[in-house]
Parts: structure tokens; C-alpha cells; sequence
């Protein structure tokens, strides 16, 4: 099989929603879930698998309001504004200040996924046949080992060329997924509770942060502005510090 040739959609930025990646003299703060949901349809998957690999990164929302549409990214801005120092609430003021993953923003923050299909949920019964006719996976797990394999070494290497200061991964149960995409795989996470939920949290050799999440939703997960206050803050003191 010729990964390169075959799978260049698989190894590029599909799944992500963009904005401003960084650079080593001036590092972003990554935001990562695990994909998008709503889920594609066969017509988008085929377009996608038909894609080459580009590597662009000029992609992004067309504006802030658009940003802050969605419920998810509301959470998600609540929780940058309190790692900038604010208070929740402002959410909407930091999203129209900062514009983050607006397209050609500059502003320091760049949304992203580990894996590139969108689905309703994580759920593999959502993996359709015509899915595997345009792919050539036989169901989801194939997909997503070989996502793990193949997509986490690309974005392994990016998280390297990039730099960013902060790798923020959202769901613990995938924080092995996260290792291998954003970190060297094998050294572990320190672990810590936040308000009753788990901040999972390490710093890579070339000093980037990499930390784990609670969802921004459900009975487990980021559900208060102040348990996203509280992760933000401590976010923020780790950027800081040297522990």
C-alpha cells in the first residue's frame, strides 16, 4: 500500500477548523478534540479522499461570531479567556478581541481534531458501507488505527515544526491518543483534580504543554463556568511555571 499516495487526505489538516498555527518565534495555543461532529456524508468523504496532501494551514472561521455559533466553541472560548487572564462571562469579548481560529486573525490560536471524518458521536455503528467503498477501511477501528499509525506520526511532526506553547486535548480516555499525536508516547501524565474533574498534563522536551481535558459538556466534563474558569487559571499557571 502506498500511504503517501493513497491516504494524503488522512495526513493533512481535514478535521480541523484552523486559525492561527504559529511558529517557533511566536507559538500558538492548540485546541484538539477528537473530530468534528454532525457527520459527513458520503458526496463530502468522497471530495476529501480525493484531495492531495497540501499541508495549508490559511484556513480558519470567517469571523468571530461565527466562532462562538456553536455550543462547544463557546466552552472553548470560555476556557482561553480565563487562561488569558478574564473571567468566563467576558467570553464574547475575548472571542471578538482575540478572534480565535478566525482565519488570517494572528491571534495566537488554532482548533484542530485527531481524526478527520465527522461523526454524530464516537459511536463505530456510525461507519457506513459506502464509507469503506471510498476509503478502503472495512469499518471505523480500521480507520481509526490506522489514523493512529499514520495521521498521529503527521501530526507529531507538525506539533514539532510549530511549537506550540500549548496543546490542549479534549476527553481523558483518549489521552494515550494524545501521547502518541502531540508527545513522545511513552513517558506518562502527571494527574490532578480540578473542582472534582481530572487535568492530565505533561511538558514535552521542546517545552511545549501538552494537557488533557475533561469535555466542555456532560455530567463529567467542563460543564460550569466555574470548572472552565478553574482549568483556565490553572492552565495559565503551568504556562508560567516550571513544575
Amino acid at each position: 500500500m502506498d500511504i503517501k499516495q493513497n491516504y494524503d487526505w488522512l495526513r493533512d489538516f481535514h478535521g480541523c477548523d484552523g486559525g492561527d498555527i504559529g511558529s517557533p518565534e511566536k507559538p500558538s495555543v492548540w485546541v484538539c478534540g477528537i473530530e468534528w461532529g454532525g457527520g459527513h456524508t458520503v458526496e463530502n468523504l468522497r471530495q476529501i479522499a480525493a484531495e492531495p496532501y497540501t499541508g495549508d494551514t490559511e484556513f480558519g472561521y470567517g469571523d468571530w461570531q461565527e466562532c462562538v455559533a456553536y455550543p462547544y466553541n463557546i466552552s472553548v472560548c470560555k476556557l482561553l479567556c480565563a487562561l488569558n487572564g478574564g473571567q468566563v462571562e467576558n467570553y464574547r469579548r475575548f472571542a471578538e478581541e482575540v478572534q480565535p481560529f478566525v482565519h488570517k486573525a494572528d491571534s495566537g490560536y488554532f482548533k484542530m481534531n485527531l481524526y478527520p471524518i465527522a461523526f454524530k458521536n464516537t459511536d463505530a455503528s456510525l461507519w457506513q458501507q459506502e464509507f469503506s467503498e471510498i476509503t478502503g477501511f472495512a469499518d471505523k477501528q480500521e480507520y481509526v488505527n490506522f489514523c493512529n499509525k499514520y495521521r498521529f506520526a503527521q501530526m507529531n511532526q507538525w506539533a514539532e515544526q510549530y511549537r506550540p506553547r500549548l496543546i490542549i486535548g479534549f476527553g481523558t480516555s483518549y489521552d494515550k491518543e494524545f501521547n502518541v499525536a502531540f508527545s513522545d508516547g511513552l513517558s506518562g501524565f502527571r494527574q490532578e483534580e480540578i473542582v472534582g474533574k481530572k487535568l492530565k498534563w505533561k511538558r514535552n522536551q521542546n517545552d511545549t504543554l501538552l494537557a488533557v481535558l475533561p469535555f466542555p459538556s456532560g455530567s463529567h466534563g467542563l460543564n460550569s463556568n466555574e470548572s472552565l474558569q478553574k482549568f483556565g487559571e490553572r492552565l495559565a499557571e503551568l504556562l508560567v511555571g516550571r513544575e
